[in-house]
């Protein structure tokens, strides 16, 4: 079985620097300065907007975290399959042919 190819080490170092962002901005925007700013406001069918933005800042970190994990996840396999599909015998070809 062929060693999994590893990216450059600066790549590596990038997405990891761009994943501890993702929790560091959701703790940031959840923090009692921010969130108070929404404190006593009324969204149209009387739902606060305190917690609108709540769940707001929650969908955001959600969504990047999966974007950044598709992102990561489509480099790292993309040339495992490819080199596994290059590897496998094809069904036209007789046994014994080598």
């Amino acid at each position: 079985m062929p060693d999994r190819p590893t990216p450059l080490k600066g790549e590596q170092a990038g997405r990891e620097d761009v994943a501890v962002l993702v929790p560091f901005f959701g703790i940031v925007l959840l923090m009692p300065p921010l969130l108070n700013l929404f404190e006593g406001l009324r969204a149209p069918f009387g739902v606060p907007l305190e917690v609108l933005y709540l769940f707001g800042v929650w969908l955001l970190v959600i969504a990047g975290a999966v974007l950044l994990s598709r992102r990561k996840q489509f480099r790292e396999t993309t040339p495992i399959a490819m080199q596994e599909k290059n590897m496998r015998p094809s069904s036209a070809d007789p046994p014994g042919d080598a």
